[in-house]
């Protein structure tokens, strides 16, 4: 697809979805990820969206930001977690838990998980999933046996958290309890977005017609399974959507329009905020906390929605009256007067992993005031922008250890790559060495220093990863020695060895290796475990591993088992 077919794609799907990830785009349209980031980057300066960190926002509505709907402002903030005093974080991905929790828990910063548990936490304060979803469950097998459905035909729209499982579990064995007569068509991970849901939802009901109830774990996957619905024209009585969260005004908009969404669980975020900001304070000053503070929950309806929630202009608002004298909150919450005779944290973190969730806007938002009250400043971090600063600050740092290595009078073959180019940058305070390289990056970042003589391999340049390929390069590397190589690789596996994507770059990579006394690899942890297209070569081909400490001691041992020396920073 030529690149204005695909900003004009991209700008469809945008405004159509309001907000869009990068992943999902990248998946749409088959692209990398990278090149959805410098469409995005485009598209955003010629003013046709907004590009907000983790995805795309839409400019569709009266000039004024759409994107201000679904991204608000909050959320362009940029902050690390080890900047705060309390952080409040979701597990989505044990990956993100280690990378980002890491040195939050070196610095000894407390944790309140939010919604399911995490490593090091202090508490949870989560909702009962599975109670929440058995009662809502039992309701919906009371309204199929109200409205004389014989068979409620059930599409289970789940995710791979354990959080969300028990959701559909208790969903699941609620219905079947309140109407036996219950056939589970299909249960499928929606991975938590609207166009995946979307998708599945037309795919599923496009094989199986005869579904006519969908469950769905959160309000982005309802939204996503409603307008699939919509599309296929399926009448709303002939079709139940039921929604686990109720988190914002779109499916409250939704439930009140008596369309397909016929209930949802409210699990009240506005509580939970309040509860998050007591425990961060409880825990910042050392108080002991329960295991877990349990969220109420409630089923509601178009009919009983407005006993919970006032409509004021454009959005719902929580009635607190009504919810203080109904449900069972977990700790006294006097929101109008917070207590001013404790010592509080000045920064409270909130780790957002997906921005387009209005339970993240509504939880944001409701955080931000609350704590404001207090005089604590909330600092939003987005999962994605901090894992992808995490994993660069690793490959600085692997960088500047194997500059370290550098010795005045040596020759030195350096790959292309980002490591690459971090190493490019240490190595301009070396005196007396020489640099071979195919990198156009790391040529012109020491191009014309003093004490360093530096010498291009020659070749064709490769556009994309602006490193220099073909058989001059490879023939000018057959007339040249060095005595390390720094080499970079998309993948290793004990198995395949060291693998790239690209057969140009490959046979380039094995050129260096055969031109090199010793050859060094640099490769942060998300390398490993990754087998890319085209074999580079063995694992016996490297002398030495410079990587980061979030590898595995295990895979470290085999690597070691196999006479590379690793080097951790």
């Amino acid at each position: 697809m030529a690149q204005g077919q695909r900003h004009e794609e991209i700008v469809k799907i945008v405004d159509e979805q309001n907000y869009v990830s990068v992943a999902d785009l990248s998946r749409i349209l088959q692209v990398s990820e990278m090149t959805i980031r410098r469409d995005l980057a485009q598209l955003d300066e010629a003013k046709r969206l907004y590009r907000k960190f983790g995805g795309a926002a839409s400019r569709r509505a009266d000039g004024a930001p759409a994107a201000e709907e679904t991204a608000p402002a909050e959320f362009a903030h940029k902050a690390d977690v080890t900047q705060v005093d309390v952080l409040v974080a979701t597990s989505v991905d044990p990956y993100y838990d280690k990378l980002l929790l890491d040195r939050v828990t070196k610095k000894n910063i407390p944790i309140i998980a939010e919604s399911i548990e995490m490593p090091n936490q202090q508490t949870l304060v989560a909702v009962d999933n599975y109670r929440a979803g058995a009662d809502l469950g039992h309701w919906a097998g009371n309204y199929f046996c109200q409205q004389g459905i014989e068979t409620a035909n059930l599409l289970d729209l789940t995710f791979h958290q354990p959080n969300t499982h028990s959701r559909s579990r208790g969903f699941a064995d609620g219905l079947r309890e309140a109407c036996p007569s219950v056939e589970l068509v299909m249960s499928i991970s929606s991975q938590s977005r609207y166009l995946t849901a979307y998708q599945l939802t037309f795919d599923a009901l496009t094989v199986y017609p005869h579904i006519n109830l969908i469950f769905a774990i959160n309000d982005i996957t309802a939204w996503g399974a409603i307008n699939a619905c919509r599309d296929l024209k399926v009448a709303p009585e002939h079709m139940t959507v039921i929604t686990f969260g109720l988190e914002g005004d779109t499916l409250r908009n939704e439930l009140m329009a008596g369309g397909y969404c016929k209930a949802g669980l409210a699990m009240f975020p506005e509580i939970a905020s309040l509860v998050c900001v007591e425990a961060a304070i409880a825990a910042y000053n050392g108080q002991p906390l329960p295991d877990r503070y349990v969220i109420p929950h409630v089923v509601l309806t178009e009919k009983t929605l407005p006993q919970f929630y006032t409509r004021r202009g454009q959005a719902w608002e929580l009635n607190w009256e009504t919810a203080r004298q109904r449900l069972k909150l977990p700790i006294q919450i006097e929101r109008e007067k917070p207590s001013s005779r404790i010592r509080v944290p000045r920064h409270i973190g909130l780790i957002v992993p997906f921005l387009e969730h209005e339970w993240y806007k509504s939880l944001t938002t409701s955080l931000k005031a609350y704590a404001g009250q207090y005089g604590i400043s909330l600092k939003t971090i987005d999962a994605d922008q901090s894992v992808r600063e995490e994993v660069d600050l690793r490959r600085q740092q692997i960088a500047a250890k194997a500059a370290s290595l550098v010795e005045p009078g040596e020759v030195v073959l350096i790959d292309g790559g980002p490591i690459a180019r971090y190493l490019a940058l240490e190595l301009k305070q070396k005196r007396d060495i020489t640099v071979i390289t195919n990198s156009v990056v790391v040529f012109d970042i020491l191009n014309r220093l003093p004490g360093i003589t530096l010498i291009s391999t020659g070749g064709a340049v490769r556009y994309t990863t602006q490193v220099l390929v073909g058989p001059t390069a490879e023939g000018a590397l057959k007339e040249l020695r060095a005595d390390k190589l720094f080499l970079t690789i998309s993948g290793i596996t004990l198995d395949f060895g060291l693998s790239h994507n690209t057969i140009s770059e490959v046979t380039i990579k094995q050129a260096m290796i055969r031109s090199a006394r010793e050859v060094i690899l640099l490769a942060d942890h998300t390398a490993f475990g990754t087998e890319a297209g085209i074999q580079v070569a063995p694992t016996t081909a490297v002398h030495k591993l410079i990587t980061d400490d979030a590898l595995p001691p295990s895979a470290r041992l085999d690597l070691s088992k196999k006479g590379i020396q690793v080097v951790l920073v």
